[in-house]
This record gives C-alpha cells, structure tokens and sequence, in this order.
C-alpha cells in the first residue's frame, strides 16, 4: 500500500493512566410526548370496529387451533394492528399488561406503521376492557387509554405476509424453500424449538441442525413450503418474525495466479513470532497448512467446524487471506533482503465448505461463524493472553437479487455483534446460544470485509454522457451483509496500484482510477442515507483494473493487483484483490497493534486503527465535487459522502505503532457504569467520566492563533436487540450509547457539565440527535453524524490559545434498550470504552510530545524535536482534513 513517506516517527504513542473523574449527571430526563393522537369524533364506533375485529380474529384463532394436535396447541394467538394513516402506534402500550409485541413495521410510502402482537386467550377480555375505556373521559376530560387506542386503525388475525420481515415481497407460498423463523419465548410456556422441531417431524419438513440464540430471539430454520408453514401461526411455535436466511454454502472467490521462484528464499528469512504472540484467526475456506510461508505461524492451529471436512484449503481464498494477514503488504516482504521478523502468528477455522453440493440440512453464516470462533478458542484453550484478531473477508447479499443490506441488522450481523461485545458462546447439539450479559474483559475484535462488485462490466459505470465513472457504481452498490454490524471494522478497498504491462497485447490500456482513490470492487454506504451505521471504518489495498484503448473491456491483472500465498503447493503465489484483500491487510495491521501495545483490549485496536488513518488527496478531492464538477456542497455533506465511501481513510503500520512530535495520540483505556436504579424503581443515567487532559499549555500559547488539530475518536461495544419491534427506546438495537464533548474555551466547568446531561437527556433514545452546541461548528463532522454506530471519531480544529483552555473531554452515557426495558440484569453494570486523543500542529519545529510525556511521567529515549510529520498526502489545505 504505497504512499508518501514521512519523516521517521519513533516515539510511541502515550497510555495515559491517569483515572478520570467519575461525575452524576445533574439532571434526568423529562420525558418525551410520545407521537401525536388521531382526534376520533366517533369514538364508539371506533372501539365497535377495533373489538370486533379482535373478536374475529379470537374466533378464527380458536378455530385453527381446535384443528392442531393437543400437543401442538397454543395459548393465544397473533393478531396485526395497523396504525391510521400518518401516524405512530405506541409500541411500548402493546408490549405489557399480558400482550407480547413480536415485531413491527415502520411506516412507508406502500402503507401505514403497524405491529404484530401476541394476545393469550385468557387476556382477551382484559385487552378489549382497555379498547372500550376510550370512550370515557378521564377527570380532564380526555379520552381514557389514548395513547394506546387513538392511533390504532384496524385489529385482524395476523397472517403469514404479517411476519415478514424483508424488503422483497413474500416469495411464491407454493414453493419449497428454507425459512429463517425468528421466535421470542416470552409468548410460549414450552421450548418454540422443540415444538418445531417435534412438528416439523410429523410434517416431514427439513429442519436446521442447530438454532441460533442471540439477544432476546431464538432462530431455526426449517425447509417447507409457504402454504404449510402457515400452521405455525395456529400451533405454539407461531415465529415472531419470518425473514430470508443466509447461508453458509456458495461463497467462494476465484484467483489468477501463476508461480514466482520467490517463496523458498522468503521462506529462510522468516523469523517466526512466539507461539503466545497475538494472532490473526483467519475464517474462511481453510489453509494450505503446509505452505512454506505459512507453517513456521500457524503452530499447528488449523481447525474446522465442517462436519466430514478437513482444514485443508481447496478453493484458495483462505490461503490468500492468511498470507495477507500474515505479512500485511506482502510484495514488501518478497522484495525485502533482510529478516523477515513477524510479530504475530496466524490461525485458521474453515467455515466455507469445499464443493457446490447442497447440504441437507445447511448451515446459517450466523451458526457457523459463532461455532469457528468458539472452535478457535477452545482448540488453543482460550483467549490468547496477548490478543487474537478475528479476519472474515466473506460478505453476502442481503437477498436473491438485492444490492447489499438496508443497514438493519439480520441474524449474522447481530451475532457477530454479540461475540464482539464479549457475549459468551455456549454450542449445544442442537442450538448455539448467545446470551448473557456480554463481558468487557472478553471482547472480541472481529474485522469484515465490507463486500465487493462482483463481474462489473463498463456499461454498469456510465454516466448519462457515456464517461466511464466507477465511483458512481461503488455509490449505488451498498455494503453486504454482514457488514453492517456495529462492533465489528469493517474494511473497504483503495487503490494505489496504476502500473500498465509494457507488453503490446496491453498497449493502449490504462488503469481504471487513480491512485489514491476508491478501488473500483469496493462497496460503500453512500446509499444508506437513514442507516444506523456508517460503513466501511478504513480502506486499504484492494487493486484497480485496467480498461481497454476503447473502454470495452476490463482486466484483473497482476500489477493493478495484491501478492499472496498460493494454494497449491505447485504455485506458491498468487495475486487477489477487492475487500477481501483489504480485510486481511486490516488484520495484520491490528495484531501490529496488539504487539506495540500489549494492554489494549480489542475496542482499542479498533479505534487505533480508525484514529491512525488518513484520507489521500484523490479521496477528499472526489468528495467535494459533484458529478458536474462544481464544488458547492456544504462540509457537512461532503463528509458525508467522503466517509460513507472510504471511512476514515488509510492506516498505517507506522501511524499505528508511534507519534510525531507535531502529531501526538493518547490512548485512554477506561470504564463507566451507565445505568442506575432510583429508590422509586425509575432508571436513570449513572455516570459520566471527565478526563483531564496533559496539554502542553506553554506550547500551545506560545503558538497563539496558529491552527491546531484535535482528533478525537471513542470506542465501545453494544449488546445487540435484533428483533425488528421498532428501533426506539425499548426496541433501539443497541443496549446503550457513549458520546464524548470537550470543553468549550469559555465554558465553566459547571456549564459543562450541566450541558452534558442535556445532551444526555435529548438523546434519551441514542438515535444520534443531540442539541446543537455554540462550537460544533469547530468539529469537521459534527455531532449529529458521527454518533451512528459504536464507533465515533471526529476533528476539532481552532486556534492553539482555544485549545489551551479546553484541556477536559467526556464520556457520557445516553439511551438504549437496557435503559428503556428496565433491565434488572444490565442496571448496574459497567462498560468499558477507549478514548484516542491527538494534537497535531502545522509547524514541523514544534514539539508538542515531550511536555505531554513529561507530565505522564513517560521517558524520552529519542529527541522527538527531529520525529515530526508533514503534512504530505494529507489534505490539509481543504480546511478540514487531518
């Protein structure tokens, strides 16, 4: 991955270890309004219609249900209510009091909002008591229980198409197909997935072999047609939701390769990392164990979780990865003369089977993935005491046909989710659970590729003029599951590589996009303009492609493409491309980082790779022009669309292991409890931290108004909700959010603090939408776009003298679903968070390191006033960049 070399940086970057200050925020939450009430001039015919479609649908219920075997019968039954038009239903009043809330459809422009709601048979009558009370007046007057009833338009009997959760109709029910059968257990006294199974037996339908536990939901599979899977809904395995499944079977990658004598004298350079060193746990189509380039790192630590497999490599895209994330730039390493010294070594799980033959009972990506990083784990007798770094260059569409996901979480998302928030993995015969309350100290840090263009052609890149513009197809070409999920890195693709072959067959040709830019395979996020998240975290080397003299054709060569192991004993190199290579160089570089700094937990390597990457001047250029080349966006759409495209740019291993003088990071491990429970039962937000920081304050006055940078980036892990009931309060996807805010330069310390719990209490529901603050405006981002996800970096930019006087940063806690569901279990519990801190200075004579490792009591071995970094490749000039 080449790029400008800058001045030498030796220092390493500074753990601080001091405590922060733990603070009570000094206010709560008001409380909001809730959604507005339709105004019912008849509200005795409205509760007329609304019981009387409840009673139908009982009586229907009933009636199916006398037709089921007595050991399948349920206690209740599901009805859809369907909201008026424009209008919100309030989810939480369906959710309580005997009714169960089993999912939810937002509002769209096919149709009104409307939820899907488990009613038992006995609570019937006490739910109809509620209905009819809307047609009394409370003491002011007002209609009784309107929040749950003014908004409702319509009850039925929920139907099959009800449960559906994707954005595709419902595939045709005279079928056969698998379903992916989502079950809450609240609303059955027995086990949905022994009744399931125990009924698919009679019915002679495939079932999974294992269901998946994640969060609050219960997931198996079954294979059946449409119109037979509608007995569910009358038997006491009735799914909360139905959603398509994504299985393990058919991802595979196909390589161009050809053999270089290079690899044998490698081989003899290779000084191999300790057996206890971190290492890259690779999960793919295997390895090739023997590989000469490979073996000294593997340690004998390649495992399976195919039943009747081996961990052997028969397809390559494991190999590939696992030589990419061994060396990081791998052409650096052959061309290299000196030893080879690896300061990580590798592991492999083969979750890809090796043939195309359908199984008969296939395994989910989700399953398979939690049972390769339990296998992992238990097959070298637990976490690796100085890290593992979890690589899965495997993505797929959302479903048949689809451009990427919507930004939702599916069951794989969700549960790499749960294993990167340290959920414990317990594999049983016939389910894999993960539930629990996730554990700090056992986060995992898994890296995903955020997918790829597979078989574009010119055509897909035209724009109405007929120029060829690859960038708009990575815009209009969405991230793959399961790149969506919120702890995990996820990784995009750039490209340095623009060589042409000086052979005749090639002349003419060109590389595609230049370097510095977008590669021409990666996916981004430009088109998730409502996502939860925000996608890819970084971009590394992916290739390009060349194009012919008359734009008709594209070439994978081997120069616009990424060396790397082979297979093939016979072959040895091969040459790979797309996400997939830009994953495993993002794995090599986060065992760097588990190496240099050996306390970090995995929260940290993560921010430290976002924090120590740079946009290139292509990547900020292309985000400020239009298609019409005029450069009128705002900078806040411009950001937008530079870190939907390429997050945060470019990391490092130099960046990543050392500061400047003039480019100085702090790391700051740390944990706070976000929740507590009043006397009164009422939750309410515990903690936040205040971290005093070590500025350099005669430094930074003696720069005066000269601009200075301050990059600011937070990490945590959040314990995933993937049932689709809705995405506020109690049914937002993530247990709880963490925000930071620095000081301003004139505020108080009280006026601080006093803005920091109203922030809290405005972003009550952690969607991302705090109340403007007076120097937002100094953040290149800003508040209200970089709070997406559970990753949230940002740039502050002001004179050295406003920098002086800020000198405090916080960490906050805002809303979730462990706060809004009450959680006894969560209430209490603390989470661990890294906050990376830099300075950075245009003047290359200024050492902003020292002062600060002084105060940290750190000793300088290497004058720091000669290590300083320039501000080459960094677009700087655009006022904005880092």
């Amino acid at each position: 991955m080449p790029e400008p070399t800058p001045p030498a940086r030796a220092t390493p970057h500074l753990v601080v270890p001091w405590r922060a200050t733990t603070l009570t925020p000094r206010s709560e939450p008001a409380g909001g309004g809730g959604p507005s009430l339709v105004r019912r001039e008849d509200r005795h015919g409205h509760v007329a219609a609304l019981v009387g479609g409840l009673e139908t649908a009982e009586r229907e219920s009933a009636q199916l249900a006398q037709e089921i075997p007595a050991a399948f019968q349920p206690d209740g039954f599901a009805v859809r209510i369907e909201a008026a038009p424009d209008h919100l239903l309030v989810l939480e009043r369906l959710d309580g009091s005997g009714l169960t809330l089993m999912s939810s459809h937002p509002q769209t422009d096919d149709g009104p909002q409307d939820a899907v709601v488990w009613i038992p048979f006995h609570k019937v009558a006490s739910f109809t008591q509620r209905i009819n009370a809307f047609t009394e007046d409370t003491d002011a007057g007002n209609p009784k229980q309107a929040p749950l009833v003014a908004n409702m338009e319509q009850i039925r009997r929920a139907l099959l198409e009800h449960l559906w959760q994707e954005r595709q109709g419902l595939p045709p029910l005279d079928e056969e197909r698998w379903w992916e059968l989502w079950f809450d257990p609240r609303i059955s006294p027995t086990d949905p997935v022994t009744a399931l199974k125990a009924l698919a037996a009679e019915r002679q339908w495939r079932i999974s072999e294992r269901a998946i536990h994640v969060g609050e939901r219960l997931v198996a599979h079954v294979a059946t047609t449409g119109e037979e899977l509608t007995v569910l809904l009358a038997t006491n395995a009735c799914p909360a939701e139905i959603r398509r499944p994504t299985f393990a079977e058919g991802l595979y990658a196909v390589d161009r390769a050809f053999r270089v004598d290079l690899v044998e004298e490698l081989a003899e350079r290779i000084q191999p990392a300790d057996p206890q060193a971190p290492a890259v746990c690779i999960l793919d189509t295997g390895i090739a164990q023997e590989h000469a380039l490979l073996k000294p790192a593997l340690h004998e630590r390649a495992y399976t979780v195919l039943p009747g497999s081996t961990p052997a490599d028969r397809t390559g895209h494991g190999t590939q990865m696992a030589g990419l994330a061994l060396f990081g730039d791998f052409a650096a390493a052959l061309e290299s003369n000196g030893p080879v010294v690896l300061g990580h070594g590798l592991e492999s799980v083969k979750i890809l089977d090796d043939n195309h033959t359908p199984a008969t009972s296939p395994r989910t990506c989700a399953e398979t993935t939690a049972n390769a990083v339990a296998t992992a784990e238990i097959g070298n007798g637990g976490p690796i005491p100085s890290g593992r770094v979890f690589s899965m260059a495997v993505t797929r569409q959302s479903g048949h046909g689809e451009n990427g996901v919507d930004g939702t979480a599916t069951l794989w998302s969700a549960t790499l989710d749960a294993l990167a928030a340290g959920t414990d993995v317990n594999v049983r015969d016939d389910r894999i659970e993960l539930i629990g309350a996730p554990e700090p100290d056992a986060s995992r840090l898994i890296i995903v590729s955020a997918g790829n263009i597979r078989g574009a052609v010119p055509q897909q890149m035209r724009t109405e003029e007929g120029a060829l513009d690859p960038l708009l197809l990575s815009d209009l070409s969405r991230i793959e599951e399961p790149a969506q999920a919120h702890n995990v890195l996820t990784v995009g693709a750039c490209t340095h590589l623009d060589a042409v072959p000086n052979i005749p067959v090639f002349r003419g040709y060109r590389p595609l996009v230049a370097p510095g830019s977008l590669s021409p395979f990666s996916r981004t996020s430009v088109a998730l303009t409502n996502a939860a998240v925000t996608k890819p975290d970084i971009v590394l080397e992916g290739g390009n492609l060349l194009v012919a003299p008359d734009d008709s054709y594209l070439d994978e060569h081997e120069l616009v493409s990424v060396a790397t192991t082979h297979h093939d004993p016979a072959r040895q190199l091969a040459w790979t491309n797309a996400t997939s290579a830009a994953t495993a160089q993002a794995a090599a570089l986060a065992a760097t980082a588990m190496s240099a700094y050996p306390g970090l937990r995995p929260e940290a390597v993560r921010a430290l790779l976002v924090h120590e990457a740079q946009w290139t001047p292509a990547m900020v250029e292309q985000g400020l022009f239009k298609r019409t080349g005029t450069p009128k966006l705002a900078k806040g759409e411009i950001m937008r669309q530079v870190i939907r495209r390429y997050g945060w740019g470019v990391p490092t291993a130099e960046r990543i292991r050392s500061s400047a003088a003039n480019a100085v990071t702090m790391i700051v491990q740390d944990a706070l409890v976000p929740l507590k429970r009043l006397k009164g039962g009422q939750v309410r937000l515990a903690e936040l931290k205040l971290h005093e920081l070590p500025w350099p304050l005669e430094q930074l006055r003696e720069l005066a108004d000269t601009p200075v940078d301050l990059r600011v980036t937070l990490a945590y892990m959040i314990e995933p909700n993937p049932g689709r009931r809705g995405m506020l309060g109690r049914y937002s996807y993530a247990s709880h959010g963490l925000r930071f805010a620095i000081k301003g330069p004139t505020e108080s310390s009280d006026a601080f603090q006093r803005r920091l719990a109203e922030h809290a209490e405005h972003e009550s529901d952690g969607l991302g939408n705090p109340k403007a603050f007076e120097s937002d405006i100094r953040w290149l981002v800003g508040p209200r776009f970089r709070n997406l996800g559970s990753l949230h970096a940002d740039i502050w930019r002001g004179t050295a003298t406003e920098l002086a006087d800020c000198g405090a940063l916080a960490v906050y806690p805002v809303g979730g679903w462990w706060k809004a569901n009450k959680r006894s279990d969560r209430i209490g519990l603390p989470v661990s968070y890294a906050l990376l801190i830099s300075l950075r200075t245009p003047e290359v004579t200024t050492d902003l390191y020292t002062p600060i490792a002084t105060q940290l009591g750190v000793p300088i071995e290497v004058a720091p006033a000669i290590q300083t970094e320039t501000t080459d490749g960094i677009p700087i000039q655009m006022e904005f960049g880092w």
